[in-house]
Parts: C-alpha cells; sequence; structure tokens
C-alpha cells in the first residue's frame, strides 16, 4: 500500500505540469492564432474608435439641429424664409417668378 501512494505522488506531479502545458499552449493559441484573438480584439477596438468618432459627429449635427429649431421656432422672418425658399411661397402682393438652370457653355478661346 506505501509503495501505490509513492508511485501516485511521484506520477502525479508529471501530469500536474502536463496538464498544465496543455492548458497554457491552449490558451497561446486561442490568444494569437485563433480568429478570435488579439487581431479580432484590435479590429474591434479599431471599430470602436471609428464608430466614437461618428457618434460624437451625429452629437454635435444634433445639437446644431436643435438650436435651428428652436430658433425656427422663435423667428418669424426664419419661418417666412422657409416658406419662400422650400415651399415656394409668396406673400399676396408679390408674384412667384422660377428661373430655369442652364448649364453655360465656356466659349473657346480665339
Amino acid at each position: 500500500m506505501y509503495r501505490s501512494n509513492y508511485w501516485l505522488m511521484r506520477k502525479l506531479p508529471l501530469s500536474l505540469f502536463i496538464f498544465l502545458l496543455i492548458i497554457i499552449l491552449i490558451l497561446i493559441f486561442n490568444l494569437f492564432i485563433s480568429p478570435n484573438g488579439y487581431k479580432e480584439r484590435k479590429s474591434l477596438i479599431d471599430e470602436n474608435e471609428d464608430l466614437s468618432t461618428r457618434n460624437n459627429v451625429l452629437r454635435n449635427s444634433n445639437e446644431e439641429l436643435r438650436f435651428e429649431i428652436i430658433n425656427a421656432q422663435d423667428n418669424n422672418e426664419h419661418i417666412e424664409n422657409y416658406a419662400r425658399e422650400k415651399l415656394n411661397l409668396t406673400m399676396p402682393e408679390e408674384q412667384f417668378i422660377k428661373f430655369e438652370d442652364k448649364e453655360i457653355q465656356p466659349q473657346d478661346e480665339k
């Protein structure tokens, strides 16, 4: 009985070492070689930075639009300009004139 315990105690550290070595190799593989490893992490970080930049741009644009909405609601001149430019509306004593856009042909230099 003493011999079997002694044998188990000597073999256990070796088997434990092999087990830990296998786990370390698997972790290294997952970290550096597998598709979900370090390269994927780097691409996710880059994508996160791009989306954060885009989010900041959209946030600034939203602030500008909020300012314009508040300004438009409080300012009669802004409402009148919008009606004239976007909706082609005129005052009763005015006439609406529409100009056609024509491309200007460049003249040949002589």
